[in-house]
This record gives structure tokens, C-alpha cells and sequence, in this order.
């Protein structure tokens, strides 16, 4: 594990941000020398990945097209369930549907090339990945109600969508009660959809012999997300470190908490599951070289990915993440870059960032007073180095696997998954 060593230069003073904090408005910050970040991009892959994507969605609507129908005599209220369920689904990057389509056919014995491509696209893969984006919209829906997160994906949360068409309706009660309630009810629809998904990819395999370790792998999968998230809950509500506590003893121990809720919460579910799921189903077994060689790659390719994704919370551009800059701020995410800030300040820095983080109230000016500590301190470009030292070795995994174990083609395709996932958009 590459850990980033603590700046031995003078922290710098951070007390000439103090005027941000005044009451009214404040100036306008000055954003000097940072670009916003982007997001991934699933389009530059090869283009046997990208028509995973294309199948995929074709399942999905499916799906949702016979639960609509299903329910039909129901109730008209039970298509308020599928309309969000459709608009999470119909969007987003498909990105561990990919995955778990490449597992599925790097796990399949004897497949070279030709055969790989039709595994990638046929009714395993399809079923699966379905399962996957299916389980990831559950999670982003009570995620979303947890952090009480404004958008997604552009459009209001779930939780606000349902709390705004309350209040237009005029309905009895309180309209944010009915938001939060309707939104934890679509997540917990879309994790069943997920898990009766992942079993009709069991029952699409003939024999069924490789049914057992993949519904378990998904299963584990679940529940350590569930863990991830309460870990995440946790850590959020402790208190931080008293600006006048040592810097590295603090900074160091909040960088192993938020490496936890890194590893738990996202970074396996993300990257290392899916594509250990998808070999099982493609019948490799759990001490196999391959096995051994993408759960390496997996996890720390997950964390990459998900440490660039902490840097699209402070710097990422809205237009593009759909969410405000800053938010991970707001919510007071007690993030591996806040860890790594929290080493290099002075204490006015730390003051600064304990007036910031979790205050739904801060400023847009106290907001990019924190971003541009973040960065002057030297603690993004700190946090850029563990990305990219966690995605070498990943990568290194990949070329010290014995020879067999993967083919050129495999190298390749997870090679170009690695740098989509982790690498900056320039």
C-alpha cells in the first residue's frame, strides 16, 4: 500500500482566508491554477466494452417495462416507483456492468478473442450487469437520503423529487417525511430487482455448477456495502481532531478511517466485486491465478477510482457531475484528501476546514477558501500521488500473473478500464 508522506516544507499560513467568513456575501474567490476536474469517460474504451453498455440498457428496460406492466392493476401511484427507477437507470456510465462482463469472460475457459466478445454481449453478461447497475441505483438512492444530497446526476434526488411532488399535491403531512420514506421504499425496489436480476444470470448458465460461489460473491458484496455505508455514517459524526492536536498523529489516524470507508463502502463494490463476480460465473474458482490477479487489480483499482472521485466532490465541475462544487465539503465527508489537508495546514488551515466541513451553510466563498487550502497546502497534489500509485499497482498485479492466467486481450481491455477509472481528464 503506497502511502503519501507528510510535507516536510513550513505549512503555509491560512489565515489570510479569514475575511471569506465575514458576514454577508464576501468577495468572490480568485480560482487560480486549477481546472475543474471532469468526469470518467466510458466512451474512450475499446469498442467490444462499450457495447456491453448498449445490452445492458437493453435489459434494464426490459426489466423495469415488466414490473411496470406487473403492476399496472396495482395502483397508478406504483408507476411513481418505476418513472425514478427508470430515470436512475437510463443514465450513468454502466461501469460495473463492463466490468463484470470482462470477469464473466476472462473466467470463461477456452475463450479466446471471437468468443469473448459474444460472452461480453450475451444473456449472462446482460442479466448480470443488469443486477450490478440495478444494486448501484439502490445504493445511490439511500445514499443520497443519508446525506441529504440536493441532485443526482443532474436531477433532484430521489428524496427531494418525491418531497416536491408533495408539496405540488398538496397532500397531508409533511413533504419531506413522504420524500425520505418514498426513496428508502425505491431503493429497497431496486436491490430486489437487483438480487432476482443476479439470479436469473445464475439460471441462464447451463448446469448451473457455477451458481453457488457467484451468488454468494454478490450476496458479500451487499452486505459489505451496507457495513461501508454505516462505517461512513459513523465516521461523519465524530468529532474532528482539536485544531491544536498534533497534525500527523491526527491526519494519519483519519487517514485509516477514511481508507476503511474507502475500501467497504465503494472502492471493492465498484471495481473488485464486479469483476470477481463475473469470473465465478464464468467458472473460475477462488485459488485460481485469475482470481487472485483481478481481486489485486480490483481493490486497488476501486480505491484509485474512488479517490478520484473524492476530487471531483471538492473540484469536479457541475455541469458534468450533476452536483454542486464542493458538496463532499458540505456533507462533511471525511475524505482520505480532508485527511491529507488536515496533515499539511497550520492551525488557522484547520480552523478553516472545522468552520467548512458538514456546515449545509457555508458560503460558496467558504467553500472555495477549503478547495484552495486544499490544493496551496499541497494535499491534491498528494492525494494525485495515491492515485496514481494505487493504480500501478493494480496494473503490476495484471503483469505478474503467471503466464495463462491472462492473455494480451484481457491485459488490454482491463488495462484500458484502469485508466478510464482513475486517470484525469485532461
Amino acid at each position: 500500500m503506497a502511502h503519501s508522506r507528510p510535507t516536510q516544507q513550513e505549512p503555509l499560513n491560512y489565515s489570510v482566508y479569514s475575511h471569506l467568513f465575514a458576514p454577508g456575501p464576501g468577495p468572490a474567490l480568485r480560482r487560480t491554477g486549477l481546472r475543474p476536474v471532469t468526469l470518467i469517460r466510458m466512451t474512450v474504451l475499446p469498442p467490444a466494452l462499450r457495447a456491453v453498455r448498449t445490452v445492458v440498457g437493453t435489459r434494464l428496460a426490459h426489466v423495469l417495462g415488466v414490473h411496470r406492466a406487473r403492476w399496472a392493476d396495482a395502483s397508478p401511484a406504483s408507476d411513481d416507483l418505476l418513472d425514478a427507477a427508470e430515470a436512475l437507470v437510463s443514465s450513468g456510465k454502466r461501469m460495473r456492468a463492463v466490468l463484470g462482463a470482462v470477469g464473466l469472460a476472462l473466467g470463461t475457459p477456452g475463450a479466446g478473442a471471437p468468443e469473448r466478445d459474444g460472452l461480453m454481449t450475451g444473456v449472462t453478461a446482460a442479466r448480470l450487469g443488469a443486477a450490478l447497475e440495478l444494486y448501484q441505483a439502490s445504493a445511490l438512492v439511500h445514499d443520497d437520503v443519508i446525506d441529504a444530497a440536493l441532485t443526482r446526476r443532474g436531477l433532484p434526488a430521489a428524496h427531494r423529487r418525491y418531497a416536491a411532488q408533495h408539496a405540488a399535491s398538496s397532500w397531508r403531512g409533511d413533504a419531506t417525511t413522504y420524500g425520505g420514506s418514498a426513496a428508502i421504499l425505491l431503493g429497497d425496489l431496486l436491490m430486489s430487482l437487483a438480487g432476482a436480476e443476479m439470479g436469473a444470470a445464475v439460471e441462464s448458465l447451463a448446469g448451473g455448477v457455477r451458481a453457488a460461489p457467484a451468488r454468494d460473491a454478490f450476496d458479500a458484496m451487499t452486505a459489505e456495502v451496507a457495513v461501508g455505508q454505516f462505517l461512513d455514517v459513523r465516521s461523519e459524526v465524530t468529532p474532528l481532531p482539536a485544531p491544536d492536536d498534533d497534525p500527523h498523529v491526527a491526519g494519519r489516524a483519519m487517514l485509516d478511517s477514511a481508507l476503511a470507508v474507502v475500501r467497504r463502502k465503494s472502492a471493492r463494490y465498484s471495481v473488485m466485486h464486479p469483476l470477481l463476480i463475473g469470473a465465478l460465473l464464468g467458472g473460475a474458482t477462488t485459488d485460481s491465478p485469475l482470481y487472485a490477479a483481478l481481486r489485486t487489480f480490483g481493490e486497488e483499482v476501486g480505491i484509485a477510482f474512488q479517490l478520484r472521485d473524492d476530487v471531483l466532490g471538492v473540484y469536479g465541475d457541475p455541469d458534468q457531475t450533476g452536483k454542486p462544487a464542493g458538496d463532499d465539503l458540505r456533507e462533511g465527508k471525511r475524505t482520505v484528501l480532508l485527511a491529507m489537508a488536515w496533515r499539511r495546514t497550520d492551525r488557522s488551515g484547520r480552523v478553516l476546514l472545522s468552520r467548512v466541513l458538514a456546515n449545509r451553510d457555508a458560503s460558496s466563498g467558504m467553500i472555495a477558501a477549503a478547495s484552495d487550502l486544499i490544493r496551496d497546502c499541497g494535499a491534491l497534489a498528494a492525494h494525485e500521488e495515491e492515485i496514481a500509485a494505487r493504480a500501478r499497482t493494480g496494473l503490476r498485479a495484471l503483469d505478474d500473473a503467471p503466464p495463462g492466467a491472462l492473455d494480451e486481450v484481457g491485459r488490454a481491455d482491463l488495462s484500458a478500464l484502469a485508466r478510464a477509472l482513475t486517470a484525469r481528464d485532461a
